[in-house]
């Protein structure tokens, strides 16, 4: 009997032992499993862009809509910097890349010029929101569809209850949300939302904390029913009493309870050093993953606008001085290579249940400050943007997350 009830309990000890070890390799899987994450790349072709676009632009609307990538707007230097004497140029375009033919064509044109707005995706085509142009900001709101003859369709929409550009957007389903951004021509911790089914107007929600958030990322998940939105990087070019900064917080807000709460830090999982997603941008893909790509470089970015903030309010200094000052320092910072900025190479993906974050790619195609991203799942593409300060690129990206 004794040896029997010897048998049954070794037995016993060892299928636990079992079910601990699945459960453990299970757990540890799962919270690795951005590191077996790869991005395969293809590079698109820049045929079909003609004139100054030809140059590249940053800041441009974009849709992918049943597969085909449309591209609106965007702004570039197509002559000189500005220090220079040279002027932004802002556009109207509309394009639609041909995947068959591996050309751009035009398919239409904005209402006015415009860029540095919102793009978001909708169950029947997108959203493009706010921006600015050479003169103002803007507070308008279009839907943009394509026909059965990929001709594009441009609906106005609900107006913003204030002019928005350089912010950020997300949807769930039907229901868009934006946030931060310059608001009515000051930075911002704004975040409003509109249900694009039934609502004739956006209702603010609760501001977010902290530092307000120019050129942030925006995202959103849902879990376990909940729904949330994730708010990611921008920075704070600071007012009189208050000094430039860089956020590096990950804020979450629960749709539900309307609360804000901190989700996590940008913080380098192998260097332990903060790092910026100013002027980046992200994704969610399987409700879980938050892909950032591009991006300014934390420290020479707070440098630049704590120099410029510096000249701007040193009270010993006449406006000349200032004015001086200030050429002088765009002299030297928009005159650098390219490497000198070190715009974010590292393609990182968050985890929002670990809340830990990971490296998949490293690719100096992916470092931009001021592209789109659109995307469906595990496939996106990332577009133009700025290779330094005052230079874009005219290369478009699809990525695929394997």
């Amino acid at each position: 009997m004794n040896s029997t009830v010897s048998l049954k309990s070794r037995i016993l000890l060892l299928m636990l032992l079992a079910i601990t070890a699945i459960s453990c390799n299970q757990s540890k899987s799962d919270i690795n499993n951005s590191t077996h994450m790869e991005i395969k790349w293809t590079k698109l072709s820049t045929d079909g862009l003609q004139g100054n676009l030809a140059k590249g632009v940053s800041a441009t609307f974009a849709a992918l809509i049943e597969g085909k990538l449309i591209v609106g707007g965007g702004a570039n230097f197509p002559d000189k910097l500005g220090f220079e004497g040279g002027s932004k140029a802002f556009y109207d375009e509309i394009l639609l890349y041909d995947d068959a033919a591996k050309e751009w064509k035009l398919i239409g044109h904005l209402p006015s010029p415009s860029a540095y707005g919102v793009s978001v995706s909708l169950p029947d085509g997108a959203l493009w929101i706010g921006g600015n142009n050479a003169e103002e900001s803007l507070n308008s709101t279009y839907h943009i569809s394509l026909t059965s003859n990929n001709e594009v369709a441009i609906k106005p929409f609900v107006c913003l209850p204030a002019t928005m550009d350089n912010f950020a957007g997300c949807s769930i389903g039907d229901i868009v949300f934006v946030a931060g951004g310059i608001v009515n021509g000051q930075p911002s911790n704004s975040i409003y939302c509109i249900n694009t089914k039934t609502d004739t107007e956006w209702t603010k929600l609760p501001d977010f904390p902290g530092i307000p958030r120019v050129q942030p990322v925006l995202t959103s998940v849902e879990q376990n029913g909940a729904k949330y939105i994730y708010l990611l990087g921008g920075f704070f070019g600071g007012v009189e009493n208050q000094k430039p900064a860089m956020a590096t917080d990950i804020l979450r807000y629960d749709v539900s309870s309307e609360e804000w709460t901190k989700a996590g830090e940008q913080i380098d999982s192998e260097t332990k050093e903060v790092f910026s997603l100013g002027g980046a941008t992200a994704m969610t893909f399987e409700n879980r993953y938050i892909l950032c790509l591009g991006g300014v470089n934390h420290d020479i970015f707070l440098d630049a606008i704590s120099t410029q903030y510096n000249i701007r309010y040193n009270s010993e200094l006449t406006d000349n001085e200032k004015r001086d000052k200030n050429l002088e320092f765009s002299k030297f910072y928009m005159t650098q290579q390219v490497d000198y900025y070190k715009f974010n190479t590292e393609c990182r993906i968050y985890d929002t249940q670990t809340r830990e974050w990971s490296v998949i790619d490293n690719t100096t195609d992916a470092a931009r400050a001021g592209a789109t991203l659109v995307f469906d799942a595990n496939q996106f593409y990332t577009v133009q943007g700025e290779l330094k300060p005052g230079v874009r690129s005219a290369s478009t990206f699809k990525g695929e997350i394997k």
